[in-house]
């Protein structure tokens, strides 16, 4: 398995230095031109809280991206997490393929 060796960029960092910095937006600012509560923004921003599907729209229309933008950010964060997590790869390593299990179930019946 090929793991990356740093974490991908979040949706909170690409907002705080790619438009709020820049644009000189405030959290409040961004919160009310999303038409959401501050505190969504902020748990977005300081990579508190994972981006929804509503808030990748409401996003891509503010500006003037696209959806699958801000989904893709969040998409390469979650692989690389669960990649780096080694509670979660212990765990996967116990999971048996469907293959496995009809062989399995094939060779029980034949004995049978």
């Amino acid at each position: 398995m090929h793991q990356a060796m740093r974490k991908p960029t979040t949706v909170g960092d690409v907002l705080l230095y790619e438009y709020l910095e820049p644009l000189d937006l405030k959290i409040n600012d961004l919160a009310e031109k999303l038409n959401v509560h501050r505190n969504s923004v902020s748990a977005l921003v300081n990579n508190n809280r994972k981006l929804t599907t509503d808030m990748a729209f409401r996003l891509a229309k503010a500006f003037d991206t696209s959806v699958d933008f801000w989904l893709n950010l969040q998409q390469n964060v979650d692989i690389w997490e669960v990649q780096n997590d080694a509670r979660t790869q212990e765990e996967l390593s116990r999971i048996t393929t469907i293959v496995t299990v009809i062989a399995e179930r094939d060779d029980s019946a034949e004995v049978a």
